[in-house]
């Protein structure tokens, strides 16, 4: 009963025995302690300083030696007393805290869903991210893509040239096309070196704030604009390859504007 008392008070087995010494014998100095309880000098140490910051033994120098004692029964009551308070104390800043907890609670939430294998739902910045990432766990030799969402341009900083560098890596050729904005003129012109073709489109007519990526018979498309970033991940052929065609449709298109320098004048 008076072990399992100490344990909830907070302490380890290895301070139960101490401070039960202590309590028996009186006074004592590390190596005594240690000598008579079988443990080792470098780890009676170690708990005897731990019971005196949980307020359970004190220390003083005697003949320039460190003594250490445990309190006693009414010193104990009082700690205890002073505890109670405290959590009483925390009690109440927890409920004051409450909503504001729930508020971060919320604000974290970063949920996965998943249906029968075939579609997943992404919902928040790092499943966003993780959303991302797993299009490098498929096995192709091309990726298809359309838009370059503000994950790339504004949030992701060091990751898009860590993603990039272990795409190029797994020796995956993107063909994208991009509206023609700044960041994807500047993206166009990295192409070579990211092992990639690009083919820019207005982005008055065609505006890109979702990705969408076709890889084999994997759909993904996300966006991180506005509140909440969501995304998507599909499995289907033939949802895919319907896609695929259209984006074929759609990078012949995108040829022709790139032959009438559709950015030549935004780059003046």
């Amino acid at each position: 009963m008076i072990e399992n008392f100490f344990k909830n008070l907070g302490l380890t087995e290895n301070e139960v025995k101490v401070y039960l010494y202590l309590l028996t014998h009186g006074e004592a100095i590390a190596s005594i302690i240690a000598k008579r309880l079988g443990l080792k000098r470098a780890n009676v140490y170690t708990t005897l300083e731990s019971l005196e910051s949980k307020g359970v033994v004190t220390s003083f120098i005697k003949n320039n030696v460190a003594h250490f004692d445990a309190i006693d029964a009414e010193e104990l009551v009082q700690l205890c007393e002073v505890k109670v308070k405290e959590m009483q104390r925390l009690q109440k800043n927890a409920s004051l805290l409450k909503d504001e907890l729930k508020k971060l609670r919320e604000k974290g939430k970063m949920p996965t869903l998943e249906i029968r294998g075939k579609i997943k739902y992404y919902q928040g910045l790092d499943a966003v991210t993780d959303l991302i990432d797993e299009t490098l766990q498929e096995k192709v030799e091309e990726q298809l893509c359309f838009g370059l969402n503000t994950y790339h341009t504004e949030l992701a900083g060091d990751d898009w040239g860590s993603y990039t560098q272990r795409r190029i890596a797994k020796d995956i050729f993107v063909k994208s096309i991009q509206p023609d904005t700044d960041n994807a003129i500047a993206y166009k012109g990295r192409d070579k070196e990211e092992l990639r073709e690009t083919r820019l489109v207005p982005h008055g007519k065609f505006p890109g704030k979702c990705e969408i990526n076709i890889m084999g018979d994997m759909v993904a498309m996300f966006t991180t604009s506005g509140r909440e970033p969501v995304g998507m991940k599909m499995r289907n052929k033939d949802l895919s390859e319907a896609l695929r065609s259209l984006f074929n449709l759609a990078w012949e298109r995108a040829g022709e504007y790139e032959g009438q320098g559709v950015d030549k004048k935004r780059k003046k």
